[in-house]
């Protein structure tokens, strides 16, 4: 069954596929993990998200003991405690999340707006004015 059989896949996103050697099946590149910083060199599974963000499959079951109610060591999500290579190489990868959050919240704004919604309601949670929210997404 694998490191996974006890996921509860019932709750996690329909979406999101997980690939196993993604750098032997797609010619992408290196991924990185997008929670611990690790190439896909250095893990076995990695799993796609939206918006280009991935998860590695140590991740998962720090995910997963925190499900559990354990707490997870945060030492490892800590870029302090990286390697200096591998903060090196991070680098790309972590300006790359950066702006696939952008994108993503570029594209949720715009199915806002589609619906009609306002500017001002937008602006609200992103704890900025209505004109502001105008200017960055318009």
């Amino acid at each position: 069954m694998g490191p996974f059989a006890d996921l509860d896949t019932v709750n996690v996103r329909p979406y999101l596929t997980v690939r196993i050697n993604l750098t032997e099946c797609c010619a992408m590149g290196n991924l990185h993990c997008s929670f611990c910083g690790k190439s896909d060199q250095e893990i076995a599974k990695l799993a796609a998200g939206p918006g280009g963000l991935h998860i590695c499959d140590e991740c998962v079951e720090v995910c997963q003991l925190v499900m559990n109610g354990t707490d997870a060591p945060p030492k490892a999500f800590d870029p302090t405690n990286w390697p200096t290579e591998r903060l090196i190489n991070a680098l790309g990868a972590l300006d790359a999340t950066a702006e696939s959050y952008k994108e993503h919240l570029a594209r949720a704004v715009d199915a806002l707006r589609e619906r009609d919604v306002s500017w001002a309601k937008i602006a609200e949670p992103l704890g900025i004015s209505r004109q502001s929210a105008w200017e960055r997404f318009n």
